[in-house]
């Protein structure tokens, strides 16, 4: 019975990717910063098969605080019963740059949901999340280069894959996360210098599938993405103040000398 019903539940995964969607949504919420961030999220844009945006509500949309790009997912979630099941797939991409004076060191994506499964005993079902990015360094000191595309993966609690009965529970909360060291990846390539620009493509999917007496469902509930950079420090007003006068002391002893 259970060799049965899970080729049943894999059988309904490789169904669902092959269906293509009746609809599809852009949204595209432009440029994004702030007054406080040394990087801009340009042309932030999401494509999915659905009627409209998931990351992140159509209005406001993401915001960025500092130099983290905040999304508040809207109905980003899969579930199913009675012997069905259901897929749901999102892409975000942006093109990351730095202000002016400033470079990218990393760039951090957290992201965060929780899922439920149940149902009678010796039921099957599973509930799923997976991410994929593809990056690629554009400019480095400003300066356009022909670098190749990049991948990385997330690593989610529980390895994203959550199966009756053993991960049976409701509201069961689970984490990803991924870190791209572009700092130490330009170093890998013998380059000598800082990237000012990097292409960033997120690819995220939630999948269930549940037998006749059981039901699945996982939602994603938060996502940020996280810039470390480098920028040169302004000095501030006072030091600016003191460093002009120290100048003009210097320059007043030694008209008097």
């Amino acid at each position: 019975m259970k060799t049965q019903h899970t080729a049943w539940l894999i059988a309904c995964g490789m169904a669902l990717s092959l269906i293509a969607p009746a609809s599809a949504a852009t949204i595209n919420w432009g440029d994004l910063t702030s007054a406080d961030s040394n990087v801009v999220f340009e042309d932030v844009t999401e494509n999915n098969g659905e009627a409209g945006p998931l990351f992140a509500s159509q209005v406001p949309g993401p915001i960025v605080v500092s130099d983290m790009l905040l999304l508040d997912p809207q109905n980003f979630q899969s579930q199913s019963s009675g012997g069905g099941a259901d897929l749901i797939d999102s892409t975000l991409s942006t093109l990351i740059t730095a202000k002016q004076g400033g470079s990218i060191n990393t760039i951090e994506i957290n992201e965060f949901g929780d899922y439920s499964l149940g149902g009678l005993t010796d039921g099957e079902a599973i509930a799923s999340v997976g991410a994929a990015f593809f990056w690629r360094v554009l400019e480095v000191d400003g300066a356009p280069v022909g670098l190749p595309n990049e991948t990385a993966s997330m690593t989610v609690s529980g390895g994203g894959m959550y199966q009756r009965s053993a991960d049976d529970g409701t509201a069961v909360p689970w984490s990803g996360s991924v870190l791209i060291d572009i700092d130490a990846y330009l170093a890998g390539e013998g380059i000598d210098g800082q990237a000012t620009a990097v292409s960033l493509r997120f690819d995220n999917t939630l999948q269930t599938a549940a037998d006749e007496v059981s039901n699945a469902f996982i939602k994603k509930k938060g996502v940020d993405i996280t810039v470390t950079t480098d920028r040169p420090e302004i000095p501030e007003p006072t030091t600016v103040g003191l460093m002009l006068l120290g100048f003009a002391t210097v320059a007043a002893s030694r008209r008097q000398g």
